[in-house]
């Protein structure tokens, strides 16, 4: 096999540009919302929880939104974490090393970056890995897909991950949101790895988004479409790899399925910044005149938004100790504009709405 750059074959049928039109306007959409800085990074905690509660339950996790976002609030610290918890650690980790990538665009997408993402991903995990292998290394032997794709033979691996990195880094001609997909389905198709090769390939997907024209402020979570559309979704791939990897594969079908997930995403994302500005509206009316400091505005809103609020929470939005965190969460109870809920060390504030 001779070290070329990879070359795709895929056709953009009236399907693929349909959507990457939709794509457009809802990422016009997404980026014409006025928000505080600070709200959008309340924002990306919650995108970061549900990246990770996805991208671990396509592979087989248990582990929902709910039991994510409550393992980052309890830390992890804890002497043994399940499985399960540690890869949704990993996950979280892994897109915040995406989110840090995706601002240095003078660092290439290369391979070393993909191998990195691995690591992120299987620390602390035994998975697949054969004995002595560690993330982040190319498997030394054959591996499969499911009961039905063979990847190629682990010798051409570093050849064809050459080859897949030389054309991350030269293609800027193909639209943002078909290189992210033919991204994926690459690294699917090479599946490099032992383990963790649908994770990386999701990550590296919404690296390249995030470094191109349609980054939508780091707030999609296309994973989380993709796992309420598992089968389908995996489906996709089966029918543009086929049993075996070929060069010279059609991406089209998966393509066709990709940019049509990319578009239901970005709608959800659209309409949620919407209502975000909406409520933000409403609560500034609610909250005139109330005499409220900058700190309790900002609990109240979150804890509309999250549909609770905890000391740690408000501490950490506010940047505030915990005297006066519990002093301002007095102060709102007191008022009627929170309602606490459970004892002291668990105590839970759940917003009331003024009037």
């Amino acid at each position: 096999m001779t070290d070329t750059i990879f070359r795709p074959r895929f056709t953009y049928t009236p399907r693929i540009k349909d959507s990457i039109e939709c794509v457009e306007r809802n990422q016009w959409l997404v980026e014409n919302v006025l928000l505080m800085p600070k709200h959008e990074a309340w924002m990306r905690r919650e995108v970061s929880v549900e990246r990770a509660a996805a991208t671990t339950r396509i592979e087989g996790a248990d582990l929902d939104e709910a039991a994510v976002r409550d393992l980052v609030k309890r830390g992890s610290g804890r002497t043994k974490l399940t499985e399960d918890e540690q890869a949704n650690i990993n996950a979280i980790r892994a897109y915040k090393f995406v989110d840090y990538l995706s601002d240095l665009q003078d660092q290439p997408v290369d391979e070393m970056v993909m191998r990195q993402l691995n690591r992120e991903f299987l620390a602390e995990i035994g998975g697949d890995n054969t004995p002595g292998e560690m993330p982040g290394t190319y498997r030394n032997g054959q591996n499969r897909v499911g009961s039905t794709y063979l990847p190629p033979d682990q010798g051409d691996v570093p050849q064809r991950m050459r080859a897949f990195a030389l054309w991350l880094n030269s293609d800027v001609e193909t639209h943002p949101v078909i290189r992210a997909g033919l991204a994926h389905l690459e690294l699917v198709a090479i599946h490099p790895f032992w383990d963790g090769n649908g994770r990386v390939a999701r990550a590296l997907a919404t690296l390249v988004l995030q470094r191109s024209g349609f980054g939508f402020k780091k707030l999609l979570s296309f994973e989380k479409h993709l796992w309420s559309v598992r089968d389908a979704y995996f489906s996709a791939i089966e029918r543009s790899l086929g049993s075996r990897y070929e060069q010279g594969y059609d991406a089209t079908q998966w393509l066709e399925f990709w940019a049509d997930a990319i578009v239901e995403q970005t709608k959800v994302l659209a309409q949620t910044l919407t209502d975000w500005r909406r409520m933000m509206d409403e609560a500034y009316r609610d909250f005139d005149g109330l005499q409220l400091n900058h700190r309790q505005v900002d609990g109240l809103i979150f804890a509309m938004r999250a549909g609770s609020l905890t000391r740690s929470d408000y501490m950490e939005i506010t940047n505030v100790s915990p005297v006066t965190a519990s002093r301002d969460l007095h102060d709102l109870t007191e008022r009627g504009l929170l309602i606490a809920e459970g004892r002291t060390r668990d105590r839970v504030y759940r917003y009331r709405r003024v009037g």
